[in-house]
């Protein structure tokens, strides 16, 4: 028997953390090493690593893009139809090197505030939570193996792109060293993704202690209280976690999120350019629709992160609520329970990147129909060459 989906899921989730840490020391994305000094497991910046990492990324664009100006003569049917096409293409391939090096620079500039943000997480894992580890929080393994599924479909995409268009030739070396390029930059994001997901999971195990609590009290009114102190020093904990994971990412993933973008607009007006201006119809041109679901199933799972840690904070105040239909309640009962949701309404779990748009479902939604807005446009203003 291979066990139900409730115990493969945290089995493969942990398999995936451990491929997306050895990934990182790879490619020099994750420039820290455990101190085992410590008796709580805590990472140490390692200089080699450091130094490693930008040699060995810095090196792969630079040789990428010298091989791009090497290969460019051979030139797509498709941009030969439509000028417009390529000159957007262009556009797009150079914010795509151009977020990689802001990404890689950013990687080296701020892994000191990362290493003391996974430090804190650890801690939390291995001796604020350490009891309550036992607990599976499903939604954090289900958006892990989401999250790697996404970035193993945009690399099958990616092949699938390079040599299922009409007419193209890309030589074998541009097309891995855009690949690992491609890793690279999905490594770091995974980085993000997985800490906004421990945060969530931390809520998560905080509101099942608060439900619990609130189930003991009822049966017995003189059930103790006291560890609801340490939950809201917990939840405190969080909120300023969270603030400064937003603050060492932001830059990062705003640039993904618009290379993200950006490219669904290019794969659509090449669908567009090869069906109806050159009428060429292939299998092949599937690759493109398929390219474009997977990048917003990906971007999707960024929004959709943000917004279950938002839900979960918002659902901490609603738990409390609970507290005051009790019973012959205790009168430090009730000071620590206002505190608590004091707590509650004045600091959120709140994703603002770059203090221009909040990372949540209805922002998600919008930004990805203001992108079918944009291909509208572009549409429209290039119809006379479709």
């Amino acid at each position: 028997m291979l066990g139900s989906s409730r115990e493969i899921r945290p089995y493969l989730a942990r398999q995936l953390l451990k491929t997306t840490l050895y990934g990182s020391w790879l490619f020099g994305s994750f420039p820290f090493t455990f101190d085992s000094g410590k008796r709580i497991r805590q990472l140490r910046r390692s200089r080699c690593l450091t130094l490693y990492g930008l040699v060995v990324n810095n090196l792969l664009i630079f040789t990428l893009i010298r091989l791009a100006f090497e290969y460019r003569k051979n030139k797509l049917e498709a941009f030969e139809r439509n000028p417009v096409l390529e000159m957007i293409n262009v556009v797009i391939e150079k914010i795509n090197v151009l977020s990689a090096l802001f990404v890689h620079f950013m990687n080296f500039w701020g892994s000191r505030k990362v290493g003391e943000i996974c430090n804190e997480l650890l801690t939390l894992e291995y001796q604020d939570f350490e009891g309550l580890n036992e607990r599976n929080c499903p939604n954090f393994s289900c958006f892990v193996i989401q999250k790697c599924l996404t970035i193993l479909g945009q690399l099958l995409s990616f092949f699938t792109l390079n040599y299922a268009i009409p007419g193209a030739k890309s030589h074998i070396c541009l097309v891995l060293l855009s690949c690992l390029m491609e890793v690279s930059l999905n490594l770091n994001t995974m980085h993000y993704h997985v800490g906004v997901l421990s945060i969530y999971r931390y809520v998560w195990l905080i509101n099942e202690q608060l439900k619990d609590l609130v189930s003991q009290l009822k049966l017995n009114p003189e059930a103790d209280f006291s560890r609801i102190h340490r939950l809201l020093s917990l939840y405190h904990r969080l909120l300023e976690l969270n603030r400064k994971l937003v603050i060492a990412y932001e830059y990062q993933v705003t640039l993904f999120i618009t290379a993200q973008l950006s490219g669904n607009i290019v794969f659509i007006y090449f669908l567009i350019v090869y069906g109806f201006s050159m009428r060429t119809y292939s299998i092949f041109l599937v690759a493109f629709p398929n390219s474009l679901l997977i990048n917003i199933w990906d971007f999707w799972l960024s929004v959709a992160v943000s917004d279950l840690t938002e839900k979960a904070g918002d659902q901490t105040a609603v738990i409390l609520k609970i507290f005051s239909e009790l019973e012959h309640r205790d009168k430090q009962l009730e000071i620590s329970v206002n505190e608590f949701a004091w707590l509650c309404s004045h600091q959120k779990f709140r994703f603002q990147l770059c203090g221009l748009f909040s990372m949540n479902c209805r922002m998600g939604f919008k930004m990805i129909i203001t992108t079918f807005l944009y291909l509208v446009y572009l549409v429209q203003f290039d119809y006379m060459n479709l």
